[in-house]
């Protein structure tokens, strides 16, 4: 997907993130119009937990009035994206597990397997509350992505000295506190981050790509989307 001289946008995702599957979601929306205008397009699974360790902000449970926030913020946005999202019984759990499994699968298949992997992650935790943390989870939910022998196989060459090591180089190499995080780089070599789902007019301007902004339409024009 390298298109030289535009730019470059990577997507750092991890499956324990319910706005990891909307910034994927957004990013693979987005991608065609990106690559038309030579914006390299790279979606990286990472590990949320070590990377907010690392930076000294792991996760606390937030309080009442930001967990009622982040329920509205977490039922409208599935919404627009046409998505379901339910919350999981067991949250939160450890994404290490599914994490490496997902590294692998980019390392070592075409990049339609691993987004296909991906979504079978993120979903299933996410809208089918399938706990991925564990074998039997990641057989259930990627079932339609890989025969079950394949999925041994592949947990198996996850756990390997040389796969773990690959998800810590790409979990700490980036500086990331949240998920998803977004890293843009322009054609004039300037790169900025963010952190989240929302501030894709941030990153489209510093790509200096052409986009519409959020607007409001006049009466009649357009149907609201309801």
């Amino acid at each position: 997907m390298a298109r030289p001289n535009g730019g470059k946008l990577t997507i750092y995702v991890d499956c324990v993130s319910p706005y990891s599957w909307f910034g994927f979601t957004n990013t693979r929306k987005f991608r065609p119009q990106l690559l038309a205008h030579e914006i390299e397009v790279n979606i990286e699974p990472f590990f949320l937990g070590g990377a907010r360790d690392g930076v000294g902000n792991p996760w606390t449970p937030p309080p009442q009035a930001k967990a009622a926030f982040a329920q509205q913020d977490l039922d409208l946005t599935s919404k627009l994206l046409g998505l379901k999202v339910v919350q999981p019984n067991v949250f939160p759990i450890s994404s290490l597990f599914p994490v490496r499994l997902a590294r692998y699968v980019k390392d070592h298949y075409p990049a339609e397997k691993f987004e296909e992997t991906f979504l079978g992650l993120v979903s299933g935790y996410w809208s089918k509350g399938i706990n991925i943390s564990q074998p039997e989870g990641i057989l259930k939910a990627l079932g339609g992505v890989f025969s079950a022998e394949e999925l041994k196989e592949m947990m198996k060459k996850a756990l390997t000295p040389e796969n773990k090591k690959r998800v810590v180089d790409t979990t700490m190499s980036v500086g990331a506190f949240g998920a998803p995080w977004i890293t843009a780089i322009n054609a004039d070599g300037d790169r900025r981050d963010w952190f989240g789902n929302d501030h894709w007019d941030q990153v489209f301007h510093h790509l200096k790509v052409p986009y519409t902004a959020v607007t409001v339409s006049p009466p009649g024009q357009a149907k609201a989307h309801l």
